[in-house]
């Protein structure tokens, strides 16, 4: 999906490329022609304004220049080419361009039709302030300026207990291979309505959205994004906490210089310069405007120094123009952030070189109001229901920024592009260099390959709409290897979307996975299973049905009760074929289970504190660099409530914690703990597996090799810091501050024991770890930035516990 944080950058979805021939391309200039100079849309009671604002000495367009309506509080953009569009409601008539450096226009609009064209000439602002007038660098004014600013911050923070405001939010993505590099590669548009409380409660809603034809509608959640308040004492970028320009300690990280005084109207404006103290800090670096007298900031355009890896990223620019509101509050009414991003290994349908630019224009700020009970929860981001549906005017109404004539001939261009018949050559190759990716890293639904099954092909639907509350699942396949077929079916129905109450249902006739400790559930080990026979998991057949429900208690929470009805079976190695070694005794046994009928109860209460998107009734995670999860289940079976051949009780508990750590980096730490009563079959021991491939960041012990360690009873405790290069730049030292290498830090302990069970099964013993299993070690990354997005990492993991497993451990991981 694409979300449109300057802080925070989503995962370009795979994008199919094509292009169009001489007529396809003459039709798409002529129609974008058509579209620039086609009137816009008035909503009735309103009338459209729009027109050029340019320099009237010079006759140049003056890009991205502010209009505000008089007796309102909104306002809109010119775009790059000096365009601008409003909308009047009935009685207003006046309007006021203004931007820096240039005297403002009050324009009193003569009565007329719908649509009124009106180009605007503003003159240049050339001001002497004797003495203040500042021609170089001055320290000793700037820092006097900031203080005053640092000063003014409480009351700035204080006077505001809630606002809401609307917004026009653009993503352009131009692709820089080409001759010109300027070509639209993918362009995104939406438009939402935005609501802040005092602390820091924040929550945006798109009302509409539209997009390039090389995108789906779903993965468009491009918003404004977390308002950065300058005036906070630290700024959360990522893993970074940057010290904000006006923090209280800012004077201990910056040196501020006074480059010059700029006039806005009769309001003088200070333009200081940011300098980091130490620039391998992870510090900002730019310019901040401050208005004279009452010290408000009011433009903000900063980089990041050399101390901020954004990997990816090149140059990235982020940049707020601030007006002022009611005669007392001074908001962001523009927030752009751009940048490069540049692929070093090609990616198929993406280009290598990529630039960006996310805007978003904000208007009709409304100002301590209050907002509607259940404004704010577990969203950060929610969608409306019609979102994708529109009319035409509306849309134009609110779309405060014009279109470029270059974004609409874009526009046209990739339409055509993607709705053009595709050479059945062109699909076959395009199959060729998708099925590696989806190999890697897609889910095991549509091929996959372990010693039970050999090799499995099938389809999986996951998230089938059948109507506004009911969802389906369907999943069916053929396993060549057991010359078996899987299948299973589902249903869903949303009973309250506030409460996320549903009711669910599923039968399966398929095989399974014993849960394990380390390995990711949906981790498709069938690479690494097939090359050499190496598979974390353990497998069983199970053939029945399942009913839940589910709710949440309160936000952030999710609580689950299960009732399971199956015929459990052991499943037999029916291969041992791998590409390596050929047939050979590389694959592992796969551990019998206790087969019967298997009826049990579960309930599973979860605790996650990251915020999540609700796109039309779906939930996604945003996967926040602080965050802390906490789940505990408990599931029973038992022949005293019906027929049945176990008798069990199994319970955990799991805890996840990542956070940044005294400015040195990410830690991360996880502990789990499950114990048992009565008989616990074999398919619901708990187990600490050898993890799957590339696991450099996995906080799971990494020295067990092939092995796993089961019990009835286990307990994990391991942790993991991420310093990157912030300890090499802290130390100091010549030569190593330089050092471009991450480093980690990892370790942990675990225990799994039997009691009360027999731990071997016919002739084969189950590995348990009675006393301590222990491990430590490091890893460095970055060491393939030439191969970007695919970065190579190694770690160096010593058991020190003595087990018989290996004492030493190199593995390879990937950082995408």
């Amino acid at each position: 999906m694409l979300t449109g944080y300057a802080h925070s950058r989503g995962g370009l979805s795979t994008l199919s490329d094509g292009q169009i021939g001489l007529w396809g391309c003459l039709f798409v200039l002529i129609l974008g022609l058509l579209m620039t100079f086609a009137p816009v849309f008035a909503v009735d009671g309103t009338r459209a304004v729009e027109g050029l604002i340019y320099d009237a000495d010079t006759s140049e367009p003056i890009p991205y220049a502010t209009v505000r309506v008089l007796g309102s509080d909104r306002s809109t953009l010119a775009n790059e080419e000096g365009r601008y569009r409003i909308l009047l409601v009935s009685g207003e008539s006046q309007l006021r361009f203004s931007h820096i450096a240039y005297f403002s226009e009050l324009v009193d609009l003569p009565p007329g039709d719908s649509v009124l064209v009106y180009d605007v000439g503003m003159h240049t602002c050339m001001v002497d302030v004797g003495s203040m007038k500042v021609y170089g660098r001055e320290y000793d004014p700037g820092q006097r300026i900031i203080v005053e600013a640092i000063r003014r911050k409480d009351d700035i923070l204080s006077k505001i207990d809630d606002y809401r405001y609307d917004a026009y939010v653009k993503l352009l993505v131009n692709d820089e291979t080409k001759p010109d590099s300027s070509e639209i590669w993918l362009l995104i548009e939406s438009q939402v309505t935005a609501f802040w409380e005092q602390p820091d409660r924040y929550k945006e809603i798109i009302t509409s959205r539209r997009q390039s034809a090389n995108i789906q509608a779903e993965n468009n959640l491009v918003t404004v994004g977390e308002i950065v308040n300058f005036n906070r004492n630290r700024i959360e970028i990522g893993q970074y906490s940057l010290v904000s320009p006006t923090a209280e300690d800012a004077l201990d990280h910056y040196n501020y210089y006074l480059m010059d005084t700029l006039y806005q109207d009769s309001l003088a404006i200070f333009r200081l310069e940011i300098e980091p103290k130490n620039p391998q800090d992870p510090l900002f670096e730019g310019f901040i405007h401050i208005a004279d007298s009452t010290f408000d900031v009011v433009m903000v355009d900063v980089g990041f120094s050399p101390g901020v890896d954004l990997s990816l990223l090149i140059n990235p620019r982020y940049s707020q123009r601030f007006a002022q509101f009611e005669n007392e509050y001074w908001m962001p009414i523009e927030i752009r952030f751009g940048g490069r991003v540049e692929f070093k290994t090609p990616i198929p349908f993406i280009p290598n070189k990529l630039s960006f630019s996310h805007v978003a224009s904000l208007y009709s700020y409304e100002f301590d109001a209050g907002h509607p009970k259940g404004t704010f929860g577990e969203y950060l981001i929610e969608v409306e229901k019609d979102a994708d549906k529109f009319d035409s005017a509306s849309w134009f109404a609110n779309q405060t920024i014009p279109l470029t004539s270059d974004e609409m001939i874009a526009y046209e261009r990739i339409d055509s592009v993607e709705n053009e018949p595709k050479p059945i050559g062109k699909k076959l190759l395009t199959g060729l260099a998708v099925a590696p990716m989806l190999l890697v890293f897609g889910p095991d639904d549509f091929v996959r390959f372990n010693r039970v099954e050999g090799y499995y092909l099938g389809v999986g639907l996951n998230h089938v709409s059948l109507s506004d509350q009911l969802t389906g699942r369907f999943k069916t396949g053929y396993a060549f290897g057991a010359k078996r077929a899987e299948y299973q079916v589902g249903l869903t129905w949303q009973l309250h979307q506030g409460r996320r109450l549903a009711l669910g249902f599923d039968y399966r006739r398929r095989i399974e996975r014993r849960p394990t400790l380390v390995s990711n559930s949906n981790y498709n080990p069938m690479l690494m299973a097939l090359a050499a026979g190496y598979d974390p998991f353990d497998y069983y057949r199970a053939e029945g049905w399942g009913a839940f429900v589910s709710t949440k208690l309160i936000d952030h929470t999710r609580l689950r009760l299960q009732y399971n009805d199956y015929q459990h079976e052991s499943a037999p190695v029916v291969t041992r074929h791998t590409i390596l070694e050929g047939d050979a005794d590389r694959p592992r046994w796969n551990l019998p289970i206790d087969e019967g009928d298997f009826r049990s109860f579960e309930a599973t209460f979860r605790y996650d504190s990251r915020k999540m998107f609700c796109n039309k009734g779906r939930d996604v995670r945003i996967d926040e660099v602080e965050y802390l999860t906490f789940e505990a289940g408990i599931e029973a079976a038992s022949p005293d409530w019906f027929d049945n051949d176990f008798d069990f009780r199994r319970y955990y508990i799991e805890l996840q914690r990542r956070q940044r750590s005294l400015g040195l980096g990410v830690t991360s730490f996880r502990i789990y703990a499950g114990g048992s009563e009565g008989d616990l079959p074999p398919q619901r021991y708990y187990t600490v597996d050898f993890g799957g491939f590339m696991n450099f960041n996995g906080i799971g012990p990494a020295t067990i090799t092939e092995k796993n360690f089961s019990g009835n009873r286990a307990l994990l405790i391991y942790g993991h810091h991420d310093f990157r290069r912030r300890l090499f730049v802290a130390s100091g030292i010549p030569l190593v501050k330089d050092i471009p290498l991450w480093l980690s830090v990892h370790g942990g302990v675990f225990w799994t024991e039997f009691k009360n069970r027999q731990y071997q099964i016919g002739d084969e013993l189950i590995n348990t770890a009675e006393r301590p299993y222990r491990e430590l070690g490091f890893g460095l990354g970055n060491l393939t930035p030439f191969l970007m997005p695919f970065n190579f990492a190694l770690t160096f993991t010593w058991q020190i516990s003595h087990y018989d497993t290996s004492r030493f451990q190199l593995g390879l991981g990937l950082e995408l």
